[in-house]
């Protein structure tokens, strides 16, 4: 519970934060999706009973970023330039759009835990919220990433 007469800090609600290249760091309420998959792939020689398995290519999931809707566009803004990008006819440079981004976890006292780089990020949804006048939250904005790759910095 808040001291009386005590401002709440606003990035106190927020256990992660996120640089961007080009942004200013942003508090985010959820973060999801950061997950590397390797394909696997199943091969049999001649005769055998058993196949062999070896890895094969790596994929990342899209991950999923939400806050609470403010008048900053930024997000919006991101969009659209890859929005723009994807409509033009003679094609784009992906360094128009694609920008690389920091995920930081904070512990109670706002230290920093662990922080992963996510490499050649863009956009690829966006929602401003939903908006419905009975409800008591505040309207929550989506962003999802597509990533190229992401590890941790030590």
């Amino acid at each position: 519970m808040a001291e009386k007469g005590k401002a709440k800090k606003y990035l106190d609600k927020f256990k992660f934060t996120i640089e961007i290249d080009g942004f200013t760091e942003a508090g985010f309420m959820k973060c999801d999706g950061l997950k590397a998959n390797i394909e696997k792939i199943e091969h049999r020689e001649g005769g055998a009973l058993a196949a062999e398995k070896a890895p094969g290519l790596v994929s990342y999931d899209d991950i999923t970023l939400e806050r609470g809707a403010t008048d900053n566009l930024d997000m919006w803004d991101w969009f659209k330039t890859v929005y723009d990008a994807a409509s033009d006819q003679g094609g784009a440079d992906p360094s128009d759009y694609e920008r690389n981004i920091i995920i930081h976890e904070h512990d109670r006292a706002h230290k920093i835990v662990r922080s992963w780089a996510v490499n050649r990020c863009w956009p690829v949804s966006f929602q401003p919220g939903t908006w419905d006048n009975s409800a008591n939250e505040h309207t929550v904005e989506q962003l999802v990433l597509s990533v190229g790759s992401f590890e941790p910095l030590k």
